[in-house]
């Protein structure tokens, strides 16, 4: 499931992000030692960040089966074309997931962007089968976050976060809070799904 998240203070953005991948097995989560699965991505002015169903399968009319693409691949393949997430991004993958029924899982994108020096937006994009819900953060919220409950909780919930203006000390703190959350669920449950590195991205 996997923990991801883009932080905003008065002179930029941070993007912070776990490194596990996980995959079902016989019905259970387990981690999945194949796949590292990217979940930042860097692009002109701005960061996205993923989580949820890493996978897709995109049904082509003159295929009999579906092929399995990986989110992070569709995602790097058109910021290679356009280095942003536009609108046209946006339509494009809810076609893609919405061309296989079986795309039950939802994947989730939170995008923030520089608009000027002292303005940044984040929004986030929850995709699955014919389904797509955008939702932009308010001016007065200091992060979006997505992935496991335990972890978007502990974070939304720390208002301890919304007080600090520089980018730098909020990057800092958001990485290392999550850093101590991965460790104590790593003592407490039976499998955590959020694993480390924690890896971090800024945008001024």
């Amino acid at each position: 499931m996997s923990f991801t998240g883009i932080f905003r203070a008065r002179d930029g953005l941070a993007a912070v992000v776990d490194s596990k991948g996980s995959r079902i097995e016989n019905g259970q989560l387990v981690e999945d030692y194949v796949r590292s699965p990217k979940k930042f991505f860097p692009f002109s002015g701005g960061v996205a960040v993923t989580y949820g169903a890493n996978q897709i399968k995109i049904k082509n009319q003159a295929r009999l089966f579906s092929n399995v693409w990986n989110v992070e691949d569709l995602i790097l393949t058109y910021l290679q074309s356009r280095n942003n997430l536009d609108l046209e991004f946006f339509q494009s993958f809810l076609m893609k997931i919405s061309s296989d029924p079986d795309n039950k899982s939802k994947v989730g994108i939170i995008v923030g962007r520089k608009i000027w020096d002292g303005n940044y937006m984040i929004e986030s994009h929850v995709f699955a089968c014919n389904y797509h819900l955008k939702r932009l953060a308010p001016e007065t919220a200091c992060c979006m976050t997505g992935g496991d409950e335990l972890y978007t909780r502990a974070f939304d919930r720390d208002g301890s976060l919304s007080r600090i203006s520089s980018i730098d000390q909020l990057q800092k703190t958001a990485a290392a809070k999550l850093e101590r959350l991965i460790g104590f669920y790593d003592e407490e449950l039976s499998y955590n799904p959020v694993g480390k590195p924690v890896q971090s991205f800024f945008v001024r």
